[in-house]
């Protein structure tokens, strides 16, 4: 995988929670939102969406304290017992699998 590609993955990864905020801001307010942001917003969460559901229960539970609560490894092993390896392991295979959605691999 290219870099480029692999560092667009990993900020789409971590700007989804942000992402499904604003799109309920979006729905909520029905303002003069342009249909083109409305759809880009919601196709880039469903592709995070089925990363998410093809992950197991514990892949799940880290992905939420990586990319929710925005946790760097060494907060992951001192906290929730994760170790660095499964740390990035979980990172890596959470890009490899949107870059497959995005059509990118």
């Amino acid at each position: 995988m290219q870099k480029e590609v692999k560092k667009q993955m990993e900020r789409e990864l971590y700007q989804y929670y942000n992402n499904k905020k604003i799109l309920n801001k979006l729905k909520m307010e029905n303002k003069n939102v342009s249909t083109r942001r409305f759809l880009y917003l919601e196709q880039r969460i469903s592709y995070i969406d089925n990363v998410i559901k093809t992950l197991n229960p514990f892949e799940q539970n880290v992905f939420d304290i990586i990319f929710k609560d925005k946790a760097n490894w060494m907060y992951c092993q001192m906290f929730h017992n994760i170790s660095k390896s499964t740390y990035y392991n979980i990172i890596n295979k959470c890009i490899t699998l949107l870059a497959k959605e995005w059509g990118e691999l």
